[in-house]
Order: C-alpha cells, then sequence, then structure tokens
C-alpha cells in the first residue's frame, strides 16, 4: 500500500479528529489513529556544533545548556543511556588541546547533585566502550544514589548498545546523536529532541528497564520481539506542541526487533515506510552509510528506498560525515550519487585553532525529513548491524512543526563552505581521526 502524510489535523479540548486528504491513498481504517491519550506534550530540538564554525543555527537550543537545567529540576528519577562516556582526558584518544573547554562536565555534576538530593540515577554504557573509557561511570558510582552499569550487547545481540536518551521523573526525555562525550557537546555537530510526554517517556523507560536488567544480575521482564509491523498511520500517536504553537504527532521506535516492549515497534519497517511515502523531498543526514558492511552483511533495504524515491522523481538530498570516504563504503555512496535525482554531499570541518581533537571536529546527526511534513530523528547510522544487532532508538514525527525546522537544520549544514559534492568517479582520501 502507498501513501503519502497528507492530512488535516482539528484539535478541539479533548478532542483530536484525523481527517484524510486527497493526497491520502491509505485505506479509511488507517486514518483513524489512536492517540495514547489525551495529553499535548512538548517538543524541542538541540544542537551542538564544533567551535569556531558556522554551524550553529540560533533557533535550536545548545545541548550542553539545556540537559543541566533539566537535569536540576529532576525530583525522582534519572536514566541514562549512551554508548560511551569520556570527559577530556578520559581513556583513550581523549586529549584536548591546551584551552580547550569540556562542556559535558556540567551535565555529569547537574547529575551527581540530583542524586545528593535524593534523585535515582542510573547510568547505562556499552561494555566495548567501557574498556576503552572505563574513567567517568566510575566517577558516578562513588557517589552515592548514583549507580552504573554495562550491557555486553555483543554477547546479546551481536552488536552494542549504541542508543544515547535519557528520561527524567517518566515525563521528560530526550533522543539525540550525542553520546556522553566531551567532544559532543561543542567539537562535534549534533542533533536531539527534547520531549515531555508520559506516554513516550513511558516506553523508553520500559526499553530502559529491559537493557538495564540485562546489564545486571536480574532476569530481564517484559521481554519481546517486534511482531508484525503497523503502519505508520495504525500505530497510537503521541501529540507534542512546539514551543510556535504548532501540534505535532510522534511514534517511538526502536532497534532491534528483538527485546522490545509490547507497544514498541521496529524501526527499520517504519523507516522505510516514511521514504515510500515521498512526494517532492527527502533530506538525510549521517554520520555514515553502508550497504554493505565489514561483515558481508548485504542491506540494501533504505538504499532501495532512496533509489525508489529518486525514480519518482523525488529529489533526494544526502549530507554524510567525511568519516564515511573509507573505501568499503565509498563505492556503494558513489552509485547513490550517480543516480538522477540524488545528490550526495561529504562534510568536511576544519581543526580547532588550537590543534588536533581525536574523533572531533565532525557531523554526526541521524535525521531524515520528507516532502516538509515528516521526519526521522535517532541514533542509528545507515548499515545492517544498527537496525539487526544494536540498540538505536528512533523518533517518527507527522507535521511541518517538526519537519521543517529540522529541513533548516539540514541546509544550515549542507549550504555551509565546507562540503563538497561526491563525484560518482572521483578518488577520496578518509581523514585523520586519531
Amino acid at each position: 500500500m502507498t501513501m503519502s502524510l497528507k492530512f488535516a489535523r482539528l484539535v478541539i479540548p479533548g478532542i483530536v479528529l484525523i481527517l484524510g486528504l486527497p493526497g491520502y491513498a491509505g485505506s479509511a481504517a488507517d486514518t483513524h489513529r489512536e492517540s495514547p491519550e489525551q495529553t499535548v506534550g512538548t517538543l524541542k530540538f538541540l544542537e551542538s556544533f564544533p567551535e569556531e564554525t558556522s554551524l550553529n543555527l540560533p533557533e535550536f537550543p545548545e545541548a550542553h545548556l539545556v540537559w543541566p537545567s533539566v537535569f536540576n529540576e529532576a525530583e525522582q528519577s534519572i536514566n541514562v543511556a549512551s554508548f560511551y562516556y569520556s570527559r577530556i582526558g578520559d581513556g583513550k584518544d581523549s586529549s584536548a588541546p591546551a584551552g580547550v573547554i569540556d562542556r559535558l562536565l556540567i551535565s555529569g555534576d547537574a547529575l551527581k547533585s540530583a542524586a545528593g538530593r535524593g534523585v535515582e540515577v542510573k547510568i547505562l554504557g556499552d561494555s566495548k566502550f567501557q574498556k576503552t573509557y572505563p574513567e567517568m561511570l566510575d566517577w558516578f558510582d562513588a557517589t552515592d544514589g548514583m549507580e552504573s552499569r554495562v550491557i555486553d550487547a555483543g554477547h546479546i545481540w551481536g552488536g552494542v548498545m549504541h542508543a544515547k536518551y535519557f528520561i527524567v521523573d517518566n515525563k521528560t526525555l530526550y533522543v539525540g546523536s550525542q553520546n556522553w562525550d566531551w567532544r559532543a557537546m561543542a567539537q562535534i555537530r549534533e542533533l536531539g529532541a527534547l520531549i515531555t510526554h508520559p506516554v513516550l517517556a513511558r516506553q523508553l523507560n520500559e526499553i530502559y528497564k529491559i537493557d538495564w536488567d540485562l546489564a545486571g544480575s536480574e532476569k530481564p521482564g517484559n521481554r519481546t520481539s517486534a511482531t508484525a509491523a503497523k503502519t505508520f498511520f495504525q500505530l497510537p500517536h503521541a501529540l507534542l506542541e512546539t514551543a510556535q504553537g504548532q501540534i505535532v504527532e510522534a511514534v517511538l521506535a526502536a532497534s532491534p526487533a528483538s527485546d522490545l516492549p509490547a507497544d514498541v515497534p521496529w524501526d527499520l519497517p517504519l523507516l522505510v515506510e516514511l521514504m515510500d511515502s515521498a512526494t517532492e523531498t527527502l533530506n538525510l543526514q549521517l554520520l555514515s552509510y553502508n550497504v554493505s558492511d565489514r561483515e558481508g552483511n548485504y542491506f540494501a533495504d533504505l538504499d532501495n528506498a532512496l533509489r525508489r524515491a529518486a525514480a519518482r522523481k523525488v529529489k533526494v538530498n544526502i549530507l554524510l560525515s567525511n568519516w564515511s570516504k573509507v573505501h568499503y563504503k565509498l563505492h556503494w555512496i558513489q552509485s547513490l550519487a550517480a543516480v538522477r535525482n540524488i545528490e550526495v554531499k561529504f562534510s568536511n570541518i576544519p581543526d580547532h585553532s588550537k590543534g588536533f581533537i581525536p574523533f572531533g571536529r565532525v557531523e554526526h546527526p541521524k535525521f531524515l525529513t520528507v516532502d516538509g511534513k515528516a521526519a526521522w530523528v535517532g541514533t542509528s547510522n545507515w548499515s545492517h548491524n544498527y537496525f539487526y544487532s544494536s540498540r538505536n532508538i528512533s523518533l517518527f514525527f507527522d507535521g511541518p512543526g517538526a519537519a521543517q525546522p529540522l529541513e533548516r537544520f539540514f541546509f544550515k549544514g549542507w549550504n555551509s563552505p565546507y562540503t563538497e559534492t561526491v563525484d560518482p568517479s572521483g578518488q577520496y582520501q578518509p581523514p585523520k581521526r586519531s
């Protein structure tokens, strides 16, 4: 079934009506979407950007300023998940040039302060990266009221715990591209969504509970596998309001398909469906893109959806970091760049004036916009393992109130002086990362 994201929304106190428009090609049943409850939450996008660049967008608050204020308001609980945790000087390849400030510390201090006033604080990381960066979790564990665990996602699913998110007081959640890394606060371009909504917070907390139990000695509860996915239009939607007063509908999804709460769908089918709904534009930004990974897994689901969109004369713009210039990814990227209606660019962020920063100065967001009306924001890069064997989180948004700000964020990078258009037959060398 082919569908496009075209429908009208009428909001009356206590009632939400979804009215189909001619552009919608689904069945009548698909338009009767169920809202998780009548609560209207809030939505705000946050950014991080490399110092000394022109990449900041003033309408997007900076994560390193907002995170501490959210933690300072916590009254009961804070649950944090991240691929890894690193302050300046922690572990391998985490040094900084003299004079560069660690803008993650204020968030770490805010967590410790919350624990000091009786808030239960839990920190979850990935076991593989914990071997590289053990110091920050040890720092947290030394504080009364804070507990950390690491999950061996490689043993459980074959991948990593790659998600980056937090939940505060079972009502506020943040999902984005920022790891708990000092570089992610001011030396890497990042993007995330800060939301208040009790149902979305509950769903994300249920994922957290599964992974927390898997990382500990408890027998995990509420584990299931994603069944045949409902379409985006059949899933319950949470209503969110932006600062400009626009109503946006949202769905939380995740990977892998196993070990998900019963009411959280697998995100990959929804992502394909979202792209298949495009009629005019697709704007995609990622750290990396690959159809065949180093393990030899062939993964064409998303690649085929991009090519189908281009064949429908949808204008497809793809912005990737220059970390994707490695040989096993490059030929796939160049084959996309050769397709009519698809343009691909690499982003090359210059070094900091004070010196080289290992694993910094890069574009790291993961998001997609469709026709200026719908969007995806997640924690996954686009290759097989992120959707099949690693923990990642996705947010799907329906409404210009989400898609249009994200488009402005996209074109801020797309039109910046740091990008180069990918030549299908060009020669490229990956940048120095460490």
